[in-house]
Formats: structure tokens, C-alpha cells, sequence
């Protein structure tokens, strides 16, 4: 055996050859142990010739490259052993593995779903992509709570503030919980690995209680009174965007690529007025909504009549956004008019300091409904949510849910008064033909007529809520 430079001792445990490896036109000279296992060599490019090692250790994917920092041979076989029996430790402890890399499976789950046209999936592709380059060479038998973590603490950093709250974490979480469990199926992962616990105080949503909702509304019909056209036929829309929201608990998204043949009539039973039914497409995929009352066919009728009028003639497509530019184009978001509203009328923040948001519509109309004892169940379907989200975020209701019950023996209160409607007649026998005007009251009904029923009426049953 040549003789290396090393004791005697290392030479006798250690099978040394030249590298039959295929040498590169920079590389001067080269030494092979343990099999391939521990490679040296000194590059032909380098100033000083400082010896470099490549390391493969049984059971560990691809090779670790480090420069020994010597032109010593002895001391660079010294630190090459001891980095390669470092990742054999790796191997063994399971800190390395020889699985699928994480940016494999991103790469295949954005190529399987990137043509589905559901809301929830393009939002996990989206954060799947944000995920990809903070992964780098994970592998999916490397994921642990403490990796989810870190994770989690890269996406916050990467955030324009620095920061994210609980319940952006909760929807990060369950987006990345929805795509290992596809990675499991798709035998990528063997197991979904557990969650860290995300602390954070379930407090209520901001939304308005009754008194404010009523100051709301009242406000409405000042708020489209304006002289330049275009911000009337922007309010316009917003009031009526409102009492939409209000009276259906859809969300934003829902509403944004809501549709003209997303809405229809049914029968509402013997006696009774029809129901309006919105067919939406949210985070948690495409369901039918019950709209809370029958009046959302006049704030329906109403954006539709605009719609006609800023048409001139044209035919309304069936297909065509129900909340929409002149153009037709999609309105991305009612933020700054609902804020202007908001400060008018000074409503922009709850009792507890919290600033409302146009999803305050949604939270108001689960508060109110849940006060008028709507089941838990019922109600969490036709908002697209869980039971455990209404009673995590809307629990301080049951009290009042129940104050029959905890009142007994208090004294008795009169029959609750419900307010009578009128049936409407049959819709005629065309796309748009169920949104046909009933009587000429109902024509030329202002943009928040009904408010006046909603002034003298005393329960929640008659507020415009979302």
C-alpha cells in the first residue's frame, strides 16, 4: 500500500487507493477510503492547495462537499472522517433520509391541481408556492412539529409587517394539513405529522349589535344622496352589497364571482313567501345559501335594474358578475366605500376598539341569527363553517339564545311579534323573469325603503344581517 502521509495505525484500518473516480481537469490529485465513502482531493484552480472532501455515508442521499481548510493530508483525512461518521450518526438517528424531497411533492400537487377552479385549492397552490423556496432540501420524512414551526415562523417574517394573526395561522395550517394529506395518498409521506398548538384567545368577531345596525341602515339613504354620478352608482351598489351580505352570511370571495345564474327563486312551502337561493363557490367549495329573507329579491332587482340601465339595450348575460364594473369586469373589493360608510356614520370600530371590516357583515349576521335560535348545525352550513367555529367565535350568543330558559320564574313577556309578508306571485318563464317587479309600491321602492319596517320592529329577527 502507498504510503499517505498518515500513522501507521490509521493506515492498517483504512482501505486507501487512488481515486478511480473520473478526475476533472482542475483536480491535481486524488485519495478514496471506506469505499467511496470519504473522497479527498485538491483542486488544480485553488491558489494554496488545500485539500477537499466529498462524503457519502451508507443509507444517506446525494454527497456533502467541504473544504478540510489544510494542505495537510493527514489532518484532512482527520476532519473528512470525522464529518463522515457525523452524517452516519444523521442516517442512523433518522435526521437524514432517503425520501421524497418536499419541493417534489409541492411541484406535483400545483401540476395535479393547478387547472381546479375551486377557491380553496388556488389559495393552498398560492401558499404552496410561498412555501417552495423556504423548504430547500427537505425531504417529507424530515417533517416534525419543529419543522412546521420554523416554517410557519419563515412565512411570518416574509410578511410585509413581520406578522400574522392566529387565525391566518390556523388557515396556513390547514392548507398545509390538506396537502400532506394528499402526500399521503400519494405515498409521498407516511404519516401526517402533528401540528404545533397556535395560542390564541377566542374572542368575539367584530360585528354590530342591534342599535348599531339600525344607525347603520337609517344611514343608507344619505349615503347614495351625492351630486357626481359615478360615486352614486358606486354607492348605490355598496348599499345593496351590504344588504346582501347582511342578509346571507356569503363571504367576500363568495360574493365577488357571484353570478346572475347563481340566484334563483324556490317555493318556500304552503302559505309561505318564496326563498332566494344563492349557489356560491368559497374557500370551502360550491354550496346552496339561504338567503335570511325573501326582500333580498328587491336588493337583487335593484342591482339588476342598474345593470340593465348601464347596458342601454344590450342583453344581460346570465353569465355576467351580479357585482360588477360598467365594463362587466369584476369589482375587487368594496374596502374604501364600506370604510367611507363606516366613518360616516361612525361605526368604524366595535366597543372593544376593534376596527370593523366588511366581514363584520358576515360576523353580524351569525350573531343574529344564533340569537334568534337558529341551530348551530343548520346555520354552520349554509355559512360553509364548522359547529366548532360558531361556538369557539360566536359563544357569547348562547345566553342569549336562552334567556327564556334562564328567566323563568322572573316574570312573563308577551308573544314574540313576527312580521307578516306577502307571497309573491309566479316568476315568468325567462332567465330573469322571477325578478319581474310585483306591484308599482314595490317599483319604485327607494334604495333602503324597507329600513322603515326595520325601525319599528323590536327583535333581531328583523335586522338586515349578514
Amino acid at each position: 500500500m502507498e504510503k499517505l502521509g498518515l500513522n501507521e495505525s490509521t493506515i492498517g484500518s483504512i482501505d486507501s487507493q487512488e481515486s478511480k473516480s473520473p478526475s476533472g481537469k482542475n483536480i491535481l490529485k486524488s485519495k478514496t477510503f471506506k469505499d467511496g465513502g470519504i473522497y479527498l482531493f485538491v483542486r488544480g484552480d485553488y491558489v494554496k492547495p488545500t485539500w477537499m472532501c466529498r462524503i457519502k455515508a451508507p443509507g444517506m442521499p446525494g454527497y456533502v462537499y467541504k473544504s478540510t481548510r489544510t494542505t495537510d493530508e493527514h489532518q484532512a483525512y482527520k476532519f473528512a472522517d470525522d464529518l463522515y461518521h457525523q452524517q452516519l450518526v444523521k442516517v442512523h438517528t433518522g435526521e437524514i433520509s432517503k425520501g421524497p424531497k418536499l419541493v417534489v411533492g409541492i411541484d406535483r400537487y400545483i401540476e395535479r391541481f393547478e387547472n381546479d377552479l375551486k377557491q380553496s385549492v388556488q389559495y393552498r397552490i398560492l401558499l404552496l408556492k410561498r412555501v417552495k423556496p423556504l423548504v430547500g432540501r427537505q425531504t417529507f420524512d424530515s417533517l416534525t412539529t419543529a419543522t412546521i414551526s420554523k416554517l410557519t415562523e419563515d412565512l411570518r417574517k416574509a410578511t410585509k409587517t413581520g406578522s400574522m394573526s392566529p387565525n391566518t395561522v390556523k388557515r396556513i395550517h390547514n392548507d398545509l394539513r390538506n396537502f400532506f394529506r394528499w402526500s399521503v395518498e400519494e405515498g409521498l409521506l407516511k404519516e401526517i405529522p402533528k401540528f404545533p398548538r397556535i395560542n390564541s384567545e377566542k374572542s368575539r368577531r367584530p360585528h354590530f349589535n342591534e342599535a348599531e345596525w339600525r344607525k347603520l341602515v337609517r344611514y343608507l339613504r344619505e349615503f347614495v344622496k351625492v351630486e357626481n354620478k359615478k360615486t352614486r352608482r358606486e354607492r348605490k351598489k355598496l348599499v345593496d352589497y351590504v344588504l346582501i351580505l347582511a342578509n346571507t352570511g356569503i363571504r367576500v370571495g363568495e360574493a365577488r364571482t357571484l353570478k346572475w345564474r347563481d340566484i334563483r327563486e324556490v317555493d318556500g312551502g304552503t302559505g309561505k313567501p318564496k326563498n332566494v337561493i344563492l349557489t356560491v363557490n368559497g374557500k370551502t367549495g360550491i354550496r346552496e345559501v339561504v338567503a335570511r329573507t325573501p326582500d333580498v329579491k328587491k336588493y337583487v332587482r335593484r342591482l339588476y335594474d342598474l345593470r340593465i340601465e348601464e347596458l342601454d339595450g344590450e342583453p344581460l348575460s346570465s353569465d355576467g358578475l351580479v357585482f360588477c364594473h360598467k365594463d362587466g369586469s369584476e369589482i375587487g373589493s368594496f374596502k374604501k366605500s364600506f370604510q367611507s360608510l363606516l366613518k360616516a356614520c361612525g361605526l368604524e370600530k366595535d366597543s372593544f376598539g376593534r376596527g370593523r371590516t366588511v366581514y363584520s357583515l358576515r360576523h353580524t349576521y351569525a350573531t343574529f341569527r344564533l340569537h334568534e335560535g337558529v341551530n348551530h348545525y343548520t346555520l354552520s352550513r349554509n355559512m360553509g363553517t364548522s359547529v366548532q367555529m360558531l361556538e369557539e367565535y360566536y359563544g357569547h350568543t348562547s345566553n342569549l339564545t336562552m334567556s327564556e330558559e334562564l328567566t323563568k320564574g322572573g316574570g312573563q313577556s308577551g308573544p314574540k311579534r313576527t312580521a307578516k309578508r306577502k307571497s309573491n306571485p309566479k316568476p315568468k318563464d325567462t332567465t330573469f323573469g322571477w325578478l319581474a317587479a310585483t306591484d308599482t309600491a314595490e317599483k319604485s321602492a327607494t334604495v333602503v325603503s324597507d329600513s322603515s319596517k326595520l325601525l319599528v320592529e323590536p327583535t333581531y329577527v328583523d335586522l338586515m344581517t349578514e
